[in-house]
């Protein structure tokens, strides 16, 4: 092959390439002046702006879902907290009506005098607060025996209590031993006159006790009551413990004794309709 033939194929090739470009330049233009084509690198901006928002909005599903299933359990939880708390309540509260063993139970002249009674006690160290600490004091009382002895202390029970179980076997055990006792309507309001922080079922106040020197230490329920408060004198306190003493055995013979003894209205009622 000659020379000249290998120059003609080089320029060719050349002629080719340019023209090759001539062509792109020209629908560049096109496409700039036309706007109808794109440029690949904006498709793929575009493109990965558009998996962005799919994923952001599948992302902000998800988050929903799951808000969701934490707002349903959260419900679900407080729905069982507040189940439980109901059957706590329901233990712990008083009964809505007096237990049908309230007897004798106290007017309204009466409960105010035990209330303040309570309160004396309670300064002077005389009385025992809740079941088993006045089982005790029960206990330690000797039996009654035949004829008139003076009364070793004096109960007040709660009638407002449930379940009843807790205070049935007060008026039994008080009867064996020759201490009088008393029914009230609140255990809140007795709580409160004993100085105690919660509601109490039963108080047992004694006839004498010694009030607390200076140097002695206060209990957390002492720690309630007001320095400040007036003093109670032992004389006192026995005066009015006399007297409530004698309420709470009238009203024995009055509401109890004739069920006692099956002369009650209703007993005498019901007697007649069952011979009839």
């Amino acid at each position: 092959m000659a020379s000249g033939d290998k120059v003609n194929v080089v320029d060719d090739k050349k002629l080719k390439k340019e023209k090759k470009k001539d062509k792109a330049e020209k629908k560049e233009k096109r496409s700039e002046s036309s706007g109808v084509s794109k440029k690949k690198e904006d498709k793929k901006e575009k493109k990965s702006k558009s998996d962005k928002l799919a994923r952001a909005l599948e992302s902000d599903k998800h988050v929903g879902t799951l808000d969701a299933q934490l707002q349903a359990d959260v419900a679900a939880s407080a729905d069982v907290k507040e189940d439980k708390v109901d059957k706590v309540e329901e233990l712990i509260k008083p009964a809505e009506e007096l237990v049908p063993f309230a007897l004798p139970l106290a007017d309204d002249k009466a409960h105010k005098k035990i209330y303040k009674l309570i309160k004396k006690g309670a300064r002077l160290r005389s009385i025992h607060r809740g079941v088993k600490e006045c089982e005790k004091a029960i206990k330690k009382c000797p039996l009654k025996k035949g004829g008139a002895a003076e009364a070793p202390g004096l109960v007040i029970i709660a009638g407002d209590i449930s379940p009843m179980d807790v205070i049935m076997h007060f008026p039994i055990l008080c009867e064996e031993h020759g201490v009088p006792y008393l029914y009230i309507k609140s255990r809140a309001e007795l709580g409160v006159a004993a100085c105690t922080k919660r509601a109490t079922s039963v108080v047992m106040l004694k006839p004498e006790g010694k009030k607390a020197g200076p140097s002695a230490k206060k209990t957390g329920e002492d720690a309630d009551m007001d320095d400040g408060e007036k003093k109670v004198s032992a004389e006192e306190y026995l005066e009015s413990w006399k007297d409530l003493v004698k309420v709470a055995q009238k009203q024995w013979h009055v509401q109890v004794e004739p069920w006692v003894k099956g002369v009650h209205a209703l007993q005498v009622a019901a007697n007649s309709k069952r011979s009839s």
